[in-house]
């Protein structure tokens, strides 16, 4: 299904989507614009924003509620200990095959869209996070927001 230059885009991605800075008033201001976003999707979305390993901003959608959460925990695992996107994540995963014991948790680790790093200054810093949509379009939506949050910064 994935391909090597879909992983060489996603990468891309999250070379681009890096920032020289972001403080807490960034963290309420991304998760707003996230919120936002998820009201014009077809479906509704669940938003966390998790900085210096503190959740500070977190939001649930009419229609949403633990799943969402237990999905945005994974999501948020996989990122962590990836240092990548949940997708590239997955995408890795199906290109290179299981390469260490964590890319087979499945109950710990969500390999799909909607998880993306959060680097500051090139030093990890956390995580933002969708969930309720598909997967591709968790990774859109949490793209296409967080390239116009970056833009709106400059």
């Amino acid at each position: 299904m994935y391909t090597q230059e879909f992983s060489e885009t996603l990468k891309q991605q999250e070379q681009d989507l890096r920032f020289s800075s972001f403080d807490l008033e960034d963290a309420y201001t991304l998760g707003t614009m996230l919120r936002e976003a998820g009201k014009k999707e077809p479906e509704p979305i669940a938003v966390r924003v998790v900085l210096d390993d503190l959740t500070v901003y977190q939001s649930f959608l009419p229609g949403t509620g633990l799943s969402n959460s237990q999905w945005m925990d994974r999501k948020y695992a996989t990122v962590c200990h990836s240092r990548h996107s949940s997708l590239l994540a997955a995408v890795e995963r199906e290109l290179n095959g299981i390469q260490e014991p964590w890319q087979s948790d499945e109950e710990q680790f969500a390999f799909c869209g909607g998880g993306f790093p959060l680097v500051v200054n090139g030093k990890f810093r956390g995580a933002v996070i969708v969930s309720g949509l598909p997967h591709l379009d968790d990774h859109r939506c949490l793209t296409d927001t967080l390239a116009e949050f970056k833009k709106s910064k400059q």
